[in-house]
């Protein structure tokens, strides 16, 4: 064998083992990206209610359909630029609409979760700066079975509650 013949297969075998590695992470970031598309748990419909430039919090709405016979928690919420992120529900107490923050929020066997203005609901709190219309929320959400979904919210206009009543 002359010294191209081997550079050659030198170079045939690293290209090889290059191809393999690829094919591997691809599969593999494949499988886990098809982890997160389980169907245990959808979310649907996430937004973020628009809000003035100086505004100290936000209100992140969506539905999130439980497709198992049990009833799953919604642990937590995390999104980067946010003091903090709370899970929230809002509640009449003696004729006052009051917003209660909350340990979880459980979403009932075969059942959705509606988190809607006036409702259940994640408040975004003191942000490093307010989204704008038709900007996108990353929010983390963490439930109890041990599955995280990181969702994008759009941030739009949502209709106000009717009830003035609020106190936090």
């Amino acid at each position: 064998m002359t010294i191209q013949n081997l550079f050659s297969l030198k170079y045939i075998a690293i290209l090889f083992v290059s191809l393999v590695i690829s094919n591997l992470t691809f599969a593999m970031e494949h499988n886990h990206s098809m982890h997160h598309q389980s169907t245990s748990l959808e979310v649907h419909n996430p937004w973020v209610r628009s809000a003035p430039p100086n505004a100290p919090m936000l209100g992140a709405f969506m539905q999130i359909k439980n497709n198992t016979n049990n009833t799953i928690k919604l642990l937590s919420a995390q999104a980067k630029g946010y003091q903090r992120v709370e899970l929230h529900r809002t509640l009449n107490h003696g004729g006052m609409m009051k917003m209660l923050k909350q340990d979880f929020m459980p979403i009932e066997a075969n059942n959705n979760l509606h988190l809607k203005p006036g409702s259940w609901h994640i408040m975004l709190i003191e942000p490093g700066s307010v989204p704008e219309e038709g900007d996108m929320v990353m929010i983390k959400l963490t439930f109890d079975n041990g599955f995280t979904q990181t969702i994008r919210a759009i941030v739009r206009k949502g209709k106000m509650m009717m009830n003035h009543h609020h106190a936090h």
